[in-house]
């Protein structure tokens, strides 16, 4: 009986098989988007299927009916192949992590603590998304003793700031090496003076910036940091990220320089361009906290927070960053410093259940060179924002029209098909961010590169695009939708 029962139990496997094949059939139509038959139709062709024999297009035993979950394992161990050797360019002090979805595809010590540089400002993205919200406002303010009578403004005008980063002059953005950054146009704010009816200020313009502390670095970067143009002075009321360019073509000045006295300059710049639009302004600008009771005449909203932390991911731009971070303190504890900033962020991350093992948050843009985050926290802040939003679609592009990338993966296949934060410092380069390889697939990915001490190299940089290069191509097993049954003939 038991040589006579195998032939029929493998019949009955067989017929099973069969039967999972016009299953399959129907849920590869459904999966490629092809509207399935109805219920009754489907009914009657299995119906008939069985009734007679049963023709299929493709073998039960087939390679074409391997699934999907076979083909990404044998996918992610090329893809293995091709970076492993890679990692010989790389210094010793480096991490990698490469995964599509939940599934790490790549990792290269992911749990070792490094410093990010700008990586960092993908945290404060995250973070500021979350607490400001992406659709938040920062409000410029115009205020006076009393509403102007017949265009003239009695006094002093009150220029009181909110904490937008991205107040500019037509003067400043013309010389951002990146391209033009989305901001708030100062010559439009003195336009909506004029348009408001001001036509003469009997005193002067002056700025008031206590909607943030007064701290204008973070106390453990090196002077050379503003000294040098990478950051700040940071301020609430913040213009041409206070530094003294003129607000009018031709306006002299000498070389800018970061502002002793940012509201002040903001007060100044402003002054500039209402005398160019033919607005009388008596005294020199100022600064100070402006009285109780004054009749607002104009307020400005800067961009939204989701165009705000774009400018910030595309440019790089350390002010952003750190003015969100103090925007971020103000909000959650009513503290608008760095500290409690930097604290607010690490209550997204623990809210989020990133894990920040070993990770040490000092600043919002990077600058600071003990930060120290890991490669998993990134792809995780890159898993938790997704890869379309304000977060994703905020970063630079590879060898695009602006931004840090804009000059880099310069005719490389993966031109246009990475969107990645660059991070650069003396000692590190970092590159975090999204692949759109071949087949259509999001693979986030982080690299960070700590030299110990040398200058960050070329090869550095061609490390980072020869790993995003070698994604590019995953899955390259066979697709799929290849290896799927085909219709009868």
């Amino acid at each position: 009986m038991a040589d006579r029962a195998l032939p029929v139990a493998g019949l009955m496997v067989l017929a099973g098989l069969a039967l999972v094949a016009v299953g399959v059939r129907t849920e590869m139509s459904r999966a490629d988007g092809v509207r399935p038959a109805s219920t009754e139709t489907a009914s009657t062709e299995t119906a008939a299927a069985l009734a007679g024999p049963v023709s299929l297009a493709t073998p039960v035993l087939s390679a074409r009916r391997v699934p999907d979950l076979l083909v990404r394992p044998q996918a992610a161990r090329r893809l293995n192949a091709k970076v492993t050797p890679l990692l010989a360019s790389a210094p010793a002090d480096r991490c990698v992590v490469i995964a599509d979805g939940p599934t790490v595809l790549f990792a290269e010590q992911p749990d070792t603590p490094m410093t990010p540089a700008s990586n960092m400002k993908l945290l404060t993205a995250l973070a500021a998304l979350d607490i400001l919200g992406p659709d938040a406002t920062f409000t410029t303010t115009f205020s006076a003793g009393a509403a102007p009578v017949g265009g003239v403004v009695d006094g002093d005008l009150w220029m009181i700031g909110g904490g937008d980063p991205l107040i500019d002059s037509d003067t400043y953005q013309s010389t951002l090496r990146y391209g033009r950054t989305p901001h708030t146009r100062l010559e439009d704010i003195a336009d909506q003076l004029v348009a408001a009816g001001v036509t003469s200020i009997t005193g002067s313009i002056r700025g008031d910036d206590t909607f943030f502390d007064n701290m204008r670095t973070v106390p453990t970067w090196p002077a050379r940091y503003v000294a040098q143009n990478q950051v700040g002075p940071l301020s609430a009321l913040s213009v041409n990220d206070a530094r003294t360019y003129p607000a009018v073509a031709g306006a002299g000045g000498g070389t800018p320089q970061p502002a002793s006295d940012p509201p002040a300059y903001a007060a100044a710049a402003l002054t500039q361009a209402l005398t160019a639009r033919g607005v009388t302004v008596s005294g020199v600008a100022g600064s100070g906290t402006a009285p109780a009771g004054l009749a607002q005449i104009l307020a400005v909203p800067s961009l939204p927070v989701s165009a705000i932390v774009g400018e910030m991911l595309r440019y790089s731009d350390n002010n952003t960053a750190e003015l969100l971070q103090k925007a971020m303190g103000r909000e959650v504890s009513r503290q608008p410093t760095t500290a409690a900033g930097v604290l607010a962020t690490a209550e997204v991350l623990a809210r989020k259940n990133l894990s920040t093992e070993g990770v040490t948050l000092l600043d919002g843009s990077g600058l600071d060179i003990g930060n120290k985050v890991t490669c998993r926290l990134l792809e995780s802040v890159l898993g938790a924002a997704g890869p379309t939003g304000p977060l994703a679609d905020g970063l630079p592009v590879a060898d695009g029209p602006d931004g840090t990338l804009k000059d880099r993966f310069n005719n490389s296949p993966a031109a246009g098909a990475v969107r990645a934060k660059t991070g650069t410092l003396k000692a590190v380069t970092a590159l975090s961010g999204w692949v759109t390889t071949t087949s259509g697939a999001q693979v986030k990915f982080s690299i960070m590169l700590n030299t110990g001490g040398r200058d960050v190299s070329a090869a550095d940089r061609d490390f980072e695009a020869r790993v995003a290069e070698a994604v590019l191509s995953y899955p390259d097993a066979v697709d799929p939708a290849v290896v799927a049954p085909k219709a009868p003939a």
